[in-house]
């Protein structure tokens, strides 16, 4: 879980500034999806007359909400807890984009976020509070993400997310939390991979004919392509023998998962295991588009590849999380207009 902490800036981003308006903005936000655990008249109370502080917890499971729920019921501070989905405006606006990211939760591992240049003499208080309750701490440089070269905080790029949580969803097998899960990886990896899956979820979810079906096929060997330039970049170097171009996007996805594995505990087996599949779903994809492809066969390739892409990232978290790499366009861009704005000037 990635966990952000702040106010909800309700009253400095109102748009107009009566109590009516406030209040109508207020009931706005405080919208649950469908786990709604928000104690009413307490937060009312609030509306007109004080800020109200906000822990996000993105990837949490509802049983782990009502669990918290439960936990903190009896404090008089408490206001209760909702599901929000940044798909929606009002949620993406003071939830998401209003909030300061400051940790990452893994069982009993927390990352204490950094931003190069700026905190990078972090609250040592905090490391020792989390210890005290038996953390692991590190401190993790939050990269770009989050920044003025992030573009991903909009709310078309979420309504992508959420098409991709609805496919991953509705495939055999899967549930809501494991498409939150998965999205939660991804939004790590690389946001621009949503771009695909929502690309690929709209195709299978038109899909009719044999040659719909086909096409869907066809985002399939797509996406495994994105994701291998994700994982492992084209080199014109050969890794361990093996070419690694743009091209051999099969070979750069077992070349990830080999590097995935050092230091693991039988590497060899589990490399095997891992680049087998990588081959098996290729050969489903390519069948998809030759064969006589059905939904059900389609959509149980896209469930395979979505469950190997997700355990393909648990074997190393850590690196398959790149805080600079999926914003190099817009700080190239960036320095592109500024080289010749000064060129211009001069």
């Amino acid at each position: 879980m990635r966990v952000s902490v702040g106010d909800i800036l309700t009253y400095s981003q109102c748009e107009s500034r009566t109590y009516d308006a406030l209040e109508n903005l207020c009931r706005e936000v405080y919208t649950p999806i469908s786990f709604d655990r928000l104690i009413m008249h307490k937060l009312e109370e609030t509306f007109t007359t004080a800020t109200v502080c906000c822990w996000l917890f993105q990837n949490m499971t509802q049983l782990t909400g009502e669990q918290l729920h439960r936990s903190l019921d009896r404090n008089d501070c408490y206001l209760g807890c909702m599901d929000v989905d940044f798909s929606r405006s009002r949620h993406l606006q003071f939830f998401r984009n209003s909030l300061i990211e400051n940790y990452r939760l893994n069982g009993k591992i927390c990352s204490i976020f950094y931003d190069m240049g700026l905190n990078e003499d972090p609250d040592i208080s905090i490391k020792d509070r989390f210890e005290q309750y038996g953390f692991s701490v590190e401190f993790e440089d939050q990269g770009i993400r989050r920044t003025i070269f992030d573009n991903y905080d909009s709310l078309p790029h979420f309504k992508r997310v959420e098409s991709f949580k609805s496919l991953c969803s509705r495939l055999p097998s899967l549930n809501e939390d494991d498409a939150s899960a998965l999205a939660h990886s991804l939004e790590e990896l690389h946001p621009k991979l949503f771009d695909a899956f929502a690309a690929a979820a709209r195709t299978l979810d038109r899909s009719e004919t044999e040659e719909d079906y086909a096409q869907a096929a066809l985002s399939g060997r797509r996406l495994l392509e994105k994701v291998a330039d994700a994982l492992f970049p084209p080199s014109v170097s050969d890794w361990n023998g093996r070419k690694v171009g743009a091209s051999q996007y099969k070979n750069r996805l077992w070349a990830y998962v080999e590097k995935a594995l050092v230091g693991s505990s039988e590497p060899t087996e589990r490399l095997k295991y891992f680049g087998k599949e990588v081959d098996r779903l290729i050969e489903l994809f390519n069948a998809g588009l030759h064969a006589a492809p059905t939904r059900d066969k389609v959509e149980l390739a896209f469930r395979d590849l979505i469950l190997w892409l997700s355990n393909v990232i648990d074997l190393n978290p850590a690196m398959a999380r790149d805080p600079y790499a999926p914003y190099s366009d817009e700080v190239d861009a960036f320095w592109i207009s500024e080289v010749s704005r000064i060129k211009g000037e001069t």
